[in-house]
């Protein structure tokens, strides 16, 4: 999601600002450099998420005052390559984004914030809490993780940027999201339907792939 920086006030700038960078260095701080070193494949799918995503956020519709919405498919880059190596790589993917748009800059820190660290951060905290004993099942990830992690996603985006719209003043945007309210279900079944399928297929054929399934904890008929 992108909103215009210049109908924001300047401390929701500063504050996406900090926030960005204090990720980015705990992004660049936590990631397991040597598991690319070891595994270079691996670098390709960091590489390949990216490119995906980017091309998932250039499907997007324009709204009033250059509010432009997309769905992010962060929720199956995080699963795939892990909180770390998501928030950088769709950072960059969202870099690529601006340029491609011609977007003003000044709002890319609240476009990563909204857009790759308040989905990942959910997701690989979902991702955790479904990893016991108890919910020990292929399905409970796939449907858990990614079918509803995709939708949970795209719900507490949209109460987060009610909340950006609402300390803003932005009446404008705050009227649309009383007409428009409705579509809020269509767009939480569509992002986790589409990140429920990339869940499943890579679950399925490619489970070394994907960095939060254990498929020995998962698969596994000995317990």
């Amino acid at each position: 999601m992108h909103v215009p920086a210049h109908l924001l006030p300047h401390w929701i700038l500063v504050v996406a600002g900090m926030a960005l960078l204090l990720s980015l260095a705990l992004a660049l701080w936590h990631a397991q450099w040597s598991a690319l070193r070891q595994a270079p494949g691996r670098m390709h799918l960091v590489a390949g998420g990216a490119v995906v995503c980017l091309m998932l956020w250039l499907l997007n519709i324009h709204l009033v005052d250059g509010l432009i919405l997309h769905f992010l498919g962060v929720t199956t880059l995080t699963l795939l390559v892990g909180w770390s190596f998501a928030v950088l790589a769709a950072s960059i993917a969202i870099i690529a984004l601006y340029a491609l748009q011609g977007l003003d800059w000044a709002a890319y820190p609240l476009s990563v914030v909204l857009c790759v660290l308040l989905p990942a951060t959910t997701t690989w905290i979902l991702a955790r809490l479904l990893y016991r004993p108890s919910l020990q099942h292929p399905f409970v990830y796939i449907l858990g993780a990614g079918f509803a992690g995709g939708a949970l996603v795209m719900l507490l985006l949209a109460l987060a940027a009610l909340l950006l719209f609402w300390s803003s003043g932005l009446n404008n945007y705050l009227q649309n999201v009383r007409e428009f309210w409705p579509l809020l279900f269509l767009l939480m079944f569509s992002e986790g339907f589409i990140n429920g399928m990339c869940v499943t297929a890579l679950a399925i054929f490619y489970p070394d792939w994907m960095k939060t399934f254990d498929d020995q904890f998962y698969l596994d008929d000995q317990r």
